[in-house]
């Protein structure tokens, strides 16, 4: 199968954003005061990873920032009725994020978006490729006349008495964004600093859980202080009355100004592919893969003999697979151009062959996401996957000459998502 789908996303955005100008919409978050106050019905949007579902929140929906952050603004526009979307990801960035947009964000047509995916894209460093996705978020959504808060969450290590934020570029380098787009800015390090220096708060009860061994999720008093930050961050946007707007050109990178998702089941799948819906269990909730994607293009291990490899064409410098897994998920190899493509993963280790695409260490269904390159030559490629089959042997039973079934062993990929200049 071979299916090319140019310029969709970047359409969608041109469709909304002269939609929103016939409005009178802006990304004025004056505007948005304005429209709440009046008792508009409005839509909020957060948009990002674990943070902003709310992991080791004792209740996700009523204790994470977002569920205080929508509480807070029910009560601060008590005539207005709003639809707040969760659209995060545990464990995803601005690269998913990019695909994601059209699907999570502005199909519903958001009044405001909280953008959180500085921790995820990686604060120790200055990856070229992660700003230029985050950038490109933050252009598409305010383009389309969106005003958006830029939340700038960390862990439990980045504060205390190892705050330094020398160390952590990914916050500075994202930090400037902020004035090159006039965004809001929800900003936990210069929020919660000060007081755990002034011995206001204690950072031990903030991340509290597991001994607060997981640094990077707080317990239900951390989400409050991260809640007060964006909270701030919000307040300071309207009485600044500040206006969202795009540069005329990108303050980093236009790397990725042109995207792709292809849904592989709208196409015509090769010998040993079918269709097949996604999971209704997952490991954790925001992992939950019929929330985030349609039905996914599926071969089984069983059917290796007629399996042939999926095959597709795209254009760009960028390209991953996005799909679900289970514990008997098949691994694959990728191609592009014909040329195999490994996966470098950890630089301490030996590039692999084989791409793994199973949740094998997380015990349940989960989505999957692998960025296969991000340093193609511009133009147009062709990718092919491979399924690589495990040697399986049915485990004995305790009845005399039975064995016991094999379970399943399953590749399942939603789309390939391409992205350039």
């Amino acid at each position: 199968m071979r299916r090319h789908f140019p310029f969709l996303l970047l359409l969608y955005v041109l469709t909304t954003y002269t939609a929103c100008l016939a409005q009178g919409q802006s990304a004025s978050f004056a505007d948005f005061d304005q429209r709440a106050q009046a008792g508009q019905p409005l839509t909020v949007v957060f948009f990002g990873g674990s943070l902003t579902w709310g992991a080791n929140a004792s209740d996700p929906q009523k204790t994470s920032y977002r569920a205080l952050m929508g509480d807070y603004l029910r009560k601060k526009y008590p005539k207005s009725s709003f639809n707040f979307v969760d659209a995060s990801i545990g464990g995803t960035g601005s690269k998913l994020g990019m695909f994601r947009l059209q699907r999570d964000v502005m199909v519903y047509h958001p009044d405001l978006v909280f953008l959180d995916f500085t921790a995820n894209d990686g604060l120790e460093g200055q990856d070229p490729t992660s700003i230029a996705s985050y950038e490109g978020l933050l252009r598409d959504m305010i383009g389309a006349g969106i005003p958006v808060e830029q939340v700038f969450f960390g862990f439990k290590f980045d504060f205390g008495k190892q705050y330094d934020l020398s160390k952590i570029p990914g916050y500075t380098q994202r930090l400037k964004l902020v004035d090159a787009y006039h965004t809001g800015s929800g900003d936990l390090y210069t929020y919660l600093q000060p007081k755990l220096v002034s011995g206001e708060l204690d950072i031990a009860k903030l991340w509290a859980l597991n001994g607060g061994r997981d640094g990077a999720h707080p317990d239900d008093p951390g989400y409050q202080v991260f809640f007060e930050a964006v909270r701030d961050g919000f307040v300071d946007a309207v009485q600044k009355k500040i206006v969202c707007s795009v540069p005329p050109q990108p303050f980093y990178s236009d790397a990725y100004h042109q995207r792709s998702r292809i849904i592989l089941v709208d196409g015509t799948l090769p010998a040993g592919w079918n269709r097949t819906k996604t999971f209704r269990t997952s490991a954790w909730f925001d992992g939950l893969t019929s929330r985030w994607m349609g039905d996914v293009a599926m071969c089984d291990a069983k059917d290796k003999a007629i399996i042939q490899p999926l095959k597709v064409d795209f254009t760009g410098t960028m390209v991953g697979v996005f799909g679900e897994m289970s514990e008997n998920g098949l691994d694959f190899k990728a191609y592009v151009d014909g040329k195999l493509v490994q996966d470098v993963g950890n630089k301490k280790s030996p590039p692999k062959d084989t791409w793994a695409f199973n949740s094998r260490v997380m015990k349940g269904n989960l989505f999957g996401w692998r960025v296969l390159s991000d340093s193609l030559p511009p133009g147009k490629h062709t990718l092919e996957i491979t399924p690589v089959f495990p040697e399986v042997t049915p485990a004995p039973t305790s009845l005399p000459g039975k064995t016991a079934p094999v379970a399943p062993a399953q590749l399942r990929i939603e789309s390939i998502c391409s992205a350039g200049s």
